[in-house]
Formats: structure tokens, C-alpha cells, sequence
């Protein structure tokens, strides 16, 4: 589950390598900096409708990435960032690979990035396992390969921009794919002190007879007490020419600075009812120590396969 304030909600995580990198190198222009994760993680299904599902699965993972950076000015500096993940059905994944050139409030960046719209979706994404269903966003506007990001922190405001040249694979909701001709993504995000306030704008357009995608997100978010969080997500646009509108919310709350249960709902309905959803996830995790965490967490979906999902997870950051 993430560690969420008010302040790390509003600002893109792409600001840091990684919240437990570690440097191993500092010279008089440059400093290298490592970090990532080994998680071991087991899904089990009750296989709703579709028998194909596998009732228990190994779904272990781990991350490795490398940062490196230097500075340009006194108040400029470069940054380039890879970030790697292994799992037993793909051994070389590229999650980022990107340079950047920023200062303490700007930031651009070209190669594998964020899009524009992860720092909208965070207000709902929580949880270890499951949620953050609901926002159908166009491929582009996350994270994608070819693509611009601009980072920018203005007092209480973080706005982000997003421009991918294209290339990237996407899939309609009936299984036909095609690749994205181009694509953008704006999104904003104010920190009031006691609630966050969002909104998001995405398009694609697609290569060949394919319609385009585009998709308007708006999100609030409250630390209510030091231990309660809530927070909501709305959508609304078209996917391939299906029009969707959808919804979801999140809540956490913190018994000690150990043990934390967070919990989503999730709904997400197209005119052509061929991709509608609905969901709840649940999730309990204790962190044991700064770098040891176990969780548990169960999903039910209400549409479609009807599917049950649990998973058992135990992570080591570093």
C-alpha cells in the first residue's frame, strides 16, 4: 500500500528514482543510485466463469533500477533513470527508461515515462493487490515508451503534461489491436491542506480505420484524520468510439504505524455494455520494517466472469 499525505498524492513519483534507492557512488559531477524490490506473491481463484483461470498461481516479480544524475548548474541538473522487472513469464521487462533535465521544480523527460494522468489515478491507487480499475485511460497517458513528460511544481499546484509520439500497442474492448498514431495527456493537481483536488485530459488517435480514445478524469482526495484516508475517482470519455463513464473510491486507514487495511469499489459501464465492470478489492498489510512488508488482499467482480481472487504477497525493498 502506498504512504499517502496530501503532498506525495499532488506530486508525480517520477520527481524520485525510487522511495528506498540507495547511492553507492558520488563523485564531484555525479552520483549513482540503486534501488528496487523482490516481492513473492501467490493468487488463488475461484475462477468465476471462465475455467481457464488457474486456481492458484505464482505471481512473483522483482524490480532492479539505476539512476544516475548530474549536475548541470548550481540549480540544474540530469538525471538518467532504468528501471527493470523479472518475473517467471517475462525476464527483461523495461518498466522506464528515460534522461531528464530539471531543477527543485521543473522537470522534462524523454524515453519510457509516466504519462500525464498517474498523478490523477494515484488518489484511488492504494492498495497492494487489487483496484484502480476504473479509469480506462487511453495507453499513452501512462506509462509508455516515445514520450515527453513535463513535471512542473508551483507552490500548491503540480501540473504534468504528457506527449507520446507514437507506436505505442493498444487493444480495443473487443480483442482487435492496433498501435497509437500519437497521443497527450494534461492533468493538475492543488493541495487545498485538508483535500487535494485533480482533473485530467487524455486523447489518442489511432492508426488505420480505428476511432480514437480520449478520456476527462477528475479525483479528490482527504487525509481525514492522521490514520484515515479517503479518496474518489471519476471518468468519463470514449474508448475506440465506445463511450464509458465510470467511478471509483478508496479509503485506508492506519490502526498503528505497522498494520493498514485499504479497501476500493469500482465501477466502470460502456454504451456497448461489451467491457462493463464492477468491483471491490480489500487488503491488509503490515510493514514489518522499513524494507520488510507482507500483505493480503481478495477481489470480487459483479460483472462479467463473476471471478474471486485472494492474493498472499511478502516484499523486500531496497
Amino acid at each position: 500500500m502506498k504512504t499517502l499525505t496530501l503532498t506525495t498524492i499532488a506530486i508525480a513519483s517520477v520527481f524520485a528514482a525510487s522511495a528506498n534507492a540507495h547511492e553507492i557512488y558520488k563523485g564531484d559531477a555525479l552520483s549513482l543510485s540503486v534501488g528496487g524490490r523482490v516481492e513473492a506473491r501467490s493468487e488463488f481463484s475461484d475462477q468465476g466463469k471462465d475455467k481457464s483461470i488457474q486456481k492458484q498461481d505464482d505471481i512473483s516479480r522483482a524490480r532492479l533500477n539505476i539512476q544516475a544524475r548530474t549536475q548541470i548548474t548550481d540549480d540544474v541538473f540530469a538525471r538518467g533513470y532504468v528501471e527493470k522487472e523479472f518475473t517467471k513469464t517475462e525476464s527483461n521487462e523495461t518498466r522506464y527508461l528515460y534522461v531528464a533535465v530539471g531543477n527543485d521544480n521543473n522537470e522534462v523527460q524523454f524515453g519510457k515515462t509516466d504519462g500525464a494522468l498517474y498523478q490523477i489515478v494515484n488518489y484511488t491507487d492504494i492498495l497492494n493487490t487489487y483496484g484502480a480499475e476504473a479509469s480506462n485511460a487511453e495507453t499513452t497517458a501512462y506509462r509508455a515508451d516515445n514520450q515527453f513528460l513535463y513535471i512542473g511544481s508551483y507552490d500548491a499546484l503540480t501540473v504534468n503534461a504528457s506527449f507520446n509520439g507514437g507506436g505505442q500497442g493498444v487493444k480495443d474492448n473487443v480483442g482487435n489491436t492496433t498501435t497509437a498514431h500519437y497521443g497527450y495527456a494534461l492533468s493538475a493537481s492543488y493541495d487545498f491542506g485538508f483535500l487535494n483536488a485533480g482533473a485530467g485530459y487524455a486523447k489518442e488517435i489511432h492508426n488505420g480505420t480505428f476511432k480514437d480514445s480520449d478520456s476527462m478524469l477528475l479525483s479528490l482526495g482527504s487525509n481525514i484524520t492522521d490514520s484515515l484516508y479517503v479518496g474518489g475517482l471519476y471518468v468519463n470519455g470514449t474508448k475506440f468510439g465506445d463511450d464509458f463513464n465510470g467511478y471509483e473510491l478508496a479509503s485506508s486507514y492506519a490502526f498503528t504505524d505497522k498494520l493498514s487495511l485499504a479497501g476500493t469499489f469500482t465501477s466502470v459501464k460502456f454504451d456497448s455494455q461489451s467491457d462493463n465492470s464492477t468491483k471491490a478489492a480489500l487488503d491488509l498489510g503490515y510493514q514489518a520494517t522499513e524494507y520488510f512488508k507482507t500483505y493480503v488482499g481478495v477481489s470480487k467482480a459483479f460483472t462479467l466472469n463473476e471471478e474471486l481472487k485472494g492474493m498472499l504477497g511478502a516484499k523486500v525493498t531496497f
